[in-house]
């Protein structure tokens, strides 16, 4: 964060918007390994990478999407159910609904899976809008919506991911956008661990 408080980065924000898996939470799915289960399953010979917007792609059917959807939701309700409560994130997030912002979430996780992840990690009740993957695969669609939801505009929001879609979806809809994790082109900010942002301050 280079010695720059999260509270001044959010000045004159109205919303937050923040993905799941790989940015508030690291569910330990072993991706590689479920991309090969579904083939197998499947009888596909498609790389499903990424995975969730690979499916329809690779599927012959309707029938073939909603089972291998299932399949994913499966591993995604197994690992959720490993969540823990993080007092720091709940800290975090009470902390920016009480300087006035709205908070949102968009997953490609399932809408299941995301709620159960929310709820052990005792931060259900803190998020004014989720949107999952039954909305939509795209993650610009996702943010549209849940803009639309929090009755903002894009920027008037932060948006925190960890993936180079997320980089890019964040910036087309005008969102300040901080990849977490790693350095992907086009961030506004980069941080190595979420931590960093809810350590860095905002009361």
């Amino acid at each position: 964060m280079q010695g720059v408080r999260i509270r001044e980065l959010l000045q004159g924000k109205k919303a937050l918007i923040t993905d799941l898996d790989g940015t508030l939470v690291d569910l330990r799915i072993d991706w590689d390994s479920l991309r090969e289960r579904v083939r197998r399953a499947m009888g596909w010979d498609h790389p499903l990478r990424p995975l969730g917007r690979s499916i329809p792609i690779a599927a012959r059917n309707e029938e073939e999407i909603r089972r291998a959807f299932r399949i994913v939701e499966e591993e995604e309700l197994s690992a959720a159910s490993r969540a823990a409560p993080d007092r720091e994130l709940r800290d975090f997030f009470v902390s920016v609904r009480r300087i006035g912002l709205r908070v949102g979430l968009v997953t490609m996780q399932a809408s299941r899976s995301a709620v159960l992840v929310l709820r052990r990690m005792d931060l259900s009740d803190l998020f004014d809008v989720i949107v999952t993957r039954e909305h939509s695969l795209d993650r610009k669609s996702q943010l549209t919506y849940a803009l639309k939801k929090l009755g903002v505009e894009g920027g008037d929001c932060m948006f925190l991911g960890d993936m180079e879609w997320d980089v890019r979806s964040g910036k087309e809809v005008g969102c300040f956008t901080v990849c977490i994790g790693g350095e992907v082109e086009g961030a506004d900010l980069y941080v190595r661990d979420i931590k960093e942002i809810l350590r860095s301050g905002i009361d």
